[in-house]
């Protein structure tokens, strides 16, 4: 789970400075946020396809902190922590030079993380055996975004998402796939270069 962290991280910082120019990026750290599974931390990276346009790509990362679950019959604890990765685009319906904007967007939801999950089968005595079973969860999904951001100078910028979605892909080892569906609320702040 670490290293596709640290291999993300390292995708992002080597897009960085190859598209850095004529202020058409933007690096934004998120302080609080929350989605379906827990409160998130995150940090993103956008492009400006040109210095008029109207579509951006966006690359964020988030760590998602799960709310600790202490098991029925056990002093285990649930993994505290997923990775989200959504990359997509942003349309900005009016000219991004306002100082208030607002875009929608497409996202691809890409998370991972582990937890536990409760399994009940029969024993070779022929009587019902419950237990929790940890295994990493994969989770793949689209998500539409709405983007609030507020230029308060040139170069500083704040913003607020929503985004909504469905995930596809939602298993582990210890489960099926389901498909579910998936929301993001978050604020954010970050400088233009």
């Amino acid at each position: 789970m670490k290293n596709h962290f640290i291999t993300t991280l390292l995708v992002l910082c080597g897009i960085v400075p190859a598209f850095s120019q004529n202020n058409t990026n933007a690096l934004r750290f998120s302080p609080v946020g929350v989605n379906e599974i827990g409160t998130t931390v995150g940090l993103s990276y956008e492009k400006y396809l040109s210095q008029s346009s109207r579509v951006s790509l966006i690359f964020p990362l988030d760590i998602v902190f799960r709310q600790h679950e202490r098991l029925w019959s056990s002093n285990d604890r649930s993994s505290p922590a997923y990775f989200y990765f959504t990359p997509g685009f942003k349309f900005y319906p009016a000219s991004k030079e306002r100082p208030v904007k607002y875009a929608i967007g497409s996202n691809l939801v890409l998370g991972t993380g582990e937890r536990y999950y409760y399994d009940s089968d029969f024993n070779s005595n022929g009587t019902w055996q419950s237990r929790y079973v940890k295994a990493n969860n994969t989770r793949l999904g689209v998500m539409v975004t709405n983007y609030v951001n507020f230029d308060i100078s040139r170069r500083f910028t704040m913003g607020i998402n929503l985004g909504f979605g469905l995930l596809y892909v939602d298993k582990s080892s210890a489960k099926q796939n389901d498909v579910a569906g998936t929301v993001q609320l978050n604020t954010n702040f970050g400088f233009k270069f």
